[in-house]
């Protein structure tokens, strides 16, 4: 819903003014008072500047597939969101998404995982564990960890919103410091929205787009349900890439799907013959039981000039 809300100037956005400036200056406070801390080995952080999904999952797991060729033992650091458990510990076949966390569990599917809620302890047991590198999966507001190089992801479609300060519109801090401090800036999905900031370095923007692969169901009509930070980039990747979407459920951000949501959704796609699909961080969050009637989605990113993107990274990594 805030989403929707933030994406133009309305009354709300003017009485929610106040407290974007309590927020602001808080902000600021923090950022003084605090003081990153070094690691003994390289860290990469993946981040945005908009509340909500811009695409950091996919783009954290897509680095890690690469620079794989160049880290002997990468570590994927996450604070686990929604999940219970504190850390810092490797996620293993015995969590669940109670425990960590649904992306921390997805991150898991493609290597190792550590979630810790205070990122610096996280980092210092990864080390400990051998680790070469660490991704951040999220961070770039934090103090806690000096970070080597800074990726910010941008939702090309939807952009920054109404450019305003949270809670009046989506921004964690303003655009023009956020660009400042990111080495890269990786833009998925429509530049030109983005590109016409004068502000951004030209040289700094890589472009990406997702590709969407469930070719069981090329041919049938669907039902989707997701819970994610923006649901509509979900359905809009699915038609651009050719499905057709009959009927759409959509949750709120890390919403943890009841039994009845899903039973829900089973029913009324068996009376209207429709194939069910999520994406595969919201098929983690389905109950066993539903599993073998749903399709989870690969989500892929394809990032342009992509041997020129990770050069630019490994060289700054390596610089610092």
């Amino acid at each position: 819903m805030m989403q929707k809300i933030w994406r133009s100037n309305n009354f709300l956005n003017f009485i929610l003014f106040p407290f974007s400036i309590l927020y602001y200056f808080t902000f600021i406070i923090y950022k003084f008072c605090s003081k990153e801390k070094k690691c003994n080995v390289p860290v990469l952080c993946v981040g945005n500047i908009t509340l909500g999904g811009a695409g950091k999952t996919p783009t954290v797991i897509e680095l890690r597939k690469f620079l794989s060729n160049s880290f002997e033992k990468i570590y994927v650091l996450t604070r686990g969101y929604k999940g219970k458990a504190k850390g810092p510990l490797i996620v293993g076949n015995n969590h669940t998404f109670h425990d960590v966390g649904e992306e921390s569990l997805l991150h898991s599917q493609f290597g190792l995982t550590c979630v810790s809620k205070n990122k610096f302890l996280g980092a210092k047991f990864c080390e400990a564990q051998g680790g070469k590198l660490i991704i951040m999966d999220d961070g770039l507001q934090s103090r806690d960890i000096k970070k080597d190089c800074k990726v910010l992801v941008i939702d090309g479609n939807y952009g920054f919103g109404n450019n305003k300060i949270f809670p009046s519109g989506p921004l964690r801090e303003p655009i023009r410091s956020g660009i400042k401090k990111s080495d890269l800036i990786l833009i998925i999905g429509n530049k030109r929205n983005i590109c016409k900031f004068d502000i951004i370095p030209k040289h700094k923007i890589f472009s990406a787009k997702k590709e969407i692969s469930i070719e069981s169901c090329k041919n049938k009509k669907l039902f989707v349900f997701s819970a994610l930070g923006n649901n509509t980039n979900f359905h809009n990747s699915l038609l651009h890439s050719g499905f057709t979407i009959k009927r759409i459920k959509s949750f709120s951000d890390h919403y943890i799907f009841k039994k009845n949501d899903i039973l829900s959704i089973l029913n009324l796609a068996k009376k209207e013959n429709l194939t069910v699909v999520c994406t595969k961080k919201d098929y983690i969050k389905v109950p066993e039981e539903f599993k073998n009637k749903i399709t989870p989605v690969n989500l892929n990113l394809k990032i342009e000039k992509k041997n020129k993107f990770e050069q630019r990274v490994l060289e700054c990594l390596r610089a610092n």
